[in-house]
């Protein structure tokens, strides 16, 4: 079972038994309409990530004491995947290095497991027969400038809920 960790802070289970993590892109972009109605894009930075984190358990989250005012390093329990047509992937150097990357390669419709060797970001998949697209999986880590995060209490059955970001700096 993969842990999140946040800040340093391992989460307990029991303050996510029921936990998703999502990842929005961001960038800077601009689109703007000529006058013969063709579109024209600048964009002036890309490739970062807004992370949203929502838990419910029977323990709160534990995290109001981290310095927000700093970067938190935010190790996600969500894996990410790169496709690709050939078996050497190229992987984010923004990644859980307690984690290996692993691979996947799809024959007849089906993902099958196969080895990877990394270098560097550099992920070589163990080329598998007939596979028509291979597939990295990786687990990011990120760091982010955070708000702390927002908690519920259900009196009632004794649970908490707690919703948490990160914007990649």
């Amino acid at each position: 079972m993969r842990n999140l960790v946040i800040g340093g802070i391992e989460i307990p289970i029991r303050a996510s038994e029921v936990i998703t993590q999502s990842f929005e892109p961001i960038q800077s972009v601009s689109r703007l309409r000529m006058s013969d109605g063709a579109l024209t894009q600048q964009t002036s930075w890309s490739g970062k990530l807004l992370t949203k984190i929502s838990a419910d358990g029977i323990l709160p989250s534990g995290l109001q004491l981290l310095d927000y005012s700093q970067p938190i390093i935010i190790k996600s329990i969500a894996e990410s995947a790169v496709l690709s047509a050939s078996n050497i992937i190229d992987v984010p150097s923004a990644r859980r290095g307690d984690y290996s990357v692993e691979g996947r390669a799809l024959v007849d419709g089906k993902w099958v497991s196969t080895p990877v060797n990394v270098v560097g970001d550099t992920a070589t998949l163990t080329v598998v027969a007939s596979a028509t697209q291979y597939q990295a999986i990786y687990w990011a880590e990120l760091s982010c400038y955070c708000d702390p995060p927002t908690e519920n209490r259900n009196a009632r059955n004794s649970t908490y809920s707690w919703d948490f970001e990160g914007e990649e700096i």
